[in-house]
């Protein structure tokens, strides 16, 4: 990231601009709406982008939680313009503004283990240049035009035209056999909005020595808090000298977890099945 002085302002078209009072709710229908314009600008692929969603997503939650200090009576600006060869958005928020000081170091070993602090990292890995100016609170990323969608997206094949309806049935579904604990994460996304409910969840089924394989075969989306997640999950599985092996994972997931540098953490399975073929061995 780079750290300026230098006045951060839209370029080309302006595509969007509004202000949003600092609520979580308002987060993700803001987030659609982004990826929307971008896609009819023809900056974005017809299937939209799960890593610009992702950065959207990281951007206004530390805009709203360590910017503003979740105070309803602040506000956070956005702002989306476009040229010919790239597509810019830019956050603002009312808070104190943080220096290179307040960022964590993802290249530190311990790192990896921690549960919080991956926002930034993941939206460097995206974009081609992300700039904050803390005098005006301003963050900017910029990323070049693009038509073609990438792998992950056309795999998956995902369409962002609007937030998900919310899901009725349980976000994780959980069983045993064979000494072995199989956990289905049901929610197409993990993200602010279940997070708390899937922690939960995950959390009350570790036992000692427990063999443990967590589907993610049904997850399109998962954000930093997420990651967190898994992370915290996998460390106390590790305390109680378990063993995680997650299965399933789709390309677009697979994709986030790459990007935070997790997949040298986690053990993972193309599917349910070899994952349970596995764990059965350990046995």
């Amino acid at each position: 990231m780079e750290f300026t002085d230098k006045p951060i302002e839209p370029f080309g078209k302006i595509l969007l601009e509004m202000a949003v009072p600092t609520q979580l709710s308002f987060k993700t229908p803001l987030v659609y709406r982004m990826v929307k314009e971008l896609k009819d600008a023809q900056c974005l692929p017809w299937t939209g982008s799960h890593r610009a969603e992702l950065c959207f997503d990281e951007a206004l939650t530390n805009a709203m939680t360590h910017g503003n200090g979740l105070d309803s009576a602040k506000k956070v600006r956005v702002s989306v313009c476009a040229d010919d060869e790239k597509w810019g958005a830019i956050f603002q928020d009312e808070g104190a503004g943080f220096g290179p000081e307040n960022l964590p170091d993802p290249s530190a070993e311990a790192f990896l283990f921690e549960e919080a602090g991956r926002g930034i990292m993941l939206i460097q890995s995206y974009v081609d240049k992300l700039a904050y100016n803390p005098t005006e609170k301003k963050l900017m990323m910029v990323r070049k035009r693009q038509s073609e969608p990438e792998e992950a997206e056309a795999e998956a094949a995902v369409v962002m035209e609007e937030a998900p309806a919310t899901e009725s049935e349980d976000s994780v579904a959980v069983s045993a056999a064979d000494s072995i604990v199989e956990i289905t994460v049901l929610a197409s996304r993990i993200d602010g909005d279940n997070v708390a409910e899937v922690r939960d969840r995950l959390t009350e089924s570790v036992e000692d020595d427990c063999r443990t394989c967590l589907d993610l075969s049904c997850v399109e989306y998962v954000s930093s808090v997420g990651l967190g997640t898994l992370v915290a999950f996998y460390k106390k599985i590790r305390s109680r000298n378990g063993h995680l092996v997650i299965a399933g994972m789709q390309a677009a997931v697979r994709d986030i977890l790459e990007s935070a540098h997790l997949l040298k953490l986690f053990e993972t399975a193309p599917d349910r099945d070899a994952a349970m073929v596995h764990l059965k061995k350990l046995g």
